[in-house]
């Protein structure tokens, strides 16, 4: 009963969900207020706006309620699941805490700790396996090893962040590698046969996606194939090593990059010049097919996740381009509605 909860639950959170239309008229409506005034009339935003003042409302304000929003839903639909909500089930905190790791490491590294907890989500910070404050005092990475001791990235990370002059872009794909490890490990207790496999899946193709673009991105930067083969995560589904040397080892190698987002199946058809927005349309239509098909509650509340993940991304865009006065058709072009 309580599996089949967690698929209702998770499709009617979805229903609430904005429309297309609903996206393209927040594009025009000129203002960071009148674009909250318009979400808190909204089912799925109302409660989370409801003590804001629009009229004096800000950027960083508005961005960081709906990134609450995603993680209350998430936490309500959690409720429901009929198995341990510390294993796989609690995969949107260890992905949230991954995302903190990483800032606070680059804030480390430029000294900007201060930027660090003004962004910090604070409402998830008793979930964490690690103090993310006392994270934020460190002076160095040396310090920063013993707050993360006991942790799930500790016995990897330690002795990166030991060395005289650490690796900064090899530790953060090293956070990565962690969560991906321990999300395997969760699945592998909890669920047999295809119900596995298919959760991996939806971890490898987010891993498929991101080697890809880094690899597409530092190549066009001229940086050495060694050293691009050396930061990508060592897990993959479609995207094989060996196509990537290939690949990277090509004269037109940026272009042959590109290509391989289609060939490879990561995205179904260019609809956009940035890659990042193909990755991103393909996965909102990839999980909001298996939120309508799924009858396993990890699945379902994975799937849903994503989906409210990329709205949020898609709101704070649009707020960021309102902030700055860009016209609706150039918000528009990097936005993943469908």
């Amino acid at each position: 009963m309580a599996n089949n909860a967690v698929t209702a639950k998770s499709r009617a959170v979805f229903g609430k969900m904005l429309q297309k239309d609903d996206i393209i008229v927040l594009t025009h409506k000129g203002t960071v207020s009148a674009a909250v005034a318009y979400l808190k009339a909204k089912p799925f935003y109302a409660a989370a706006l409801a003590d804001t003042d629009e009229a004096a409302v800000h950027r960083e304000q508005a961005e960081s309620l709906i990134n609450r929003n995603v993680y209350d839903n998430y936490l309500r639909v959690l409720r429901y699941a009929s198995g341990s909500k510390d294993g796989i089930m609690s995969f949107y905190i260890r992905r949230l805490e991954c995302e903190q790791l990483i800032k606070a490491v680059i804030a480390i590294v430029t000294g900007e700790q201060e930027g660090f907890v003004a962004s910090f989500p604070e409402y998830a910070a008793d979930r964490f396996s690690f103090d993310p404050m006392k994270l934020a005092t460190a002076k160095d990475l040396t310090t920063a090893a013993s707050v993360i001791k006991g942790t799930i990235y500790h016995r990897a990370l330690a002795p990166l962040f030991n060395e005289p002059e650490p690796d900064i872009d090899r530790i953060l794909t090293t956070i990565s590698v962690c969560y991906i490890k321990w999300a395997f490990e969760q699945i592998d207790r909890a669920e047999r046969g295809a119900t596995r496999d298919r959760l991996k899946y939806f971890f490898l193709r987010k891993t498929d996606a991101d080697n890809l673009m880094m690899c597409l991105r530092l190549k066009a930067l001229g940086i050495e194939n060694e050293r691009i083969k050396e930061l990508m995560i060592p897990y993959h589904k479609r995207l094989k090593r060996k196509e990537i040397d290939l690949a990277l080892g090509l004269p037109d190698a940026v272009n042959t990059l590109r290509e391989m987002f289609v060939g490879e199946r990561i995205i179904a058809e260019e609809v956009s010049d940035i890659p990042e927005i193909n990755v991103n349309i393909a996965d909102r239509r990839y999980f909001r097919h298996r939120l309508a098909v799924c009858t396993n509650e990890t699945e379902a509340l994975y799937s849903l996740t994503m989906l409210m993940s990329a709205e949020c991304t898609d709101l704070c865009r649009i707020i960021e381009g309102l902030r700055y006065g860009l016209p609706p058709e150039e918000i528009e072009k990097y936005l993943t509605i469908m």
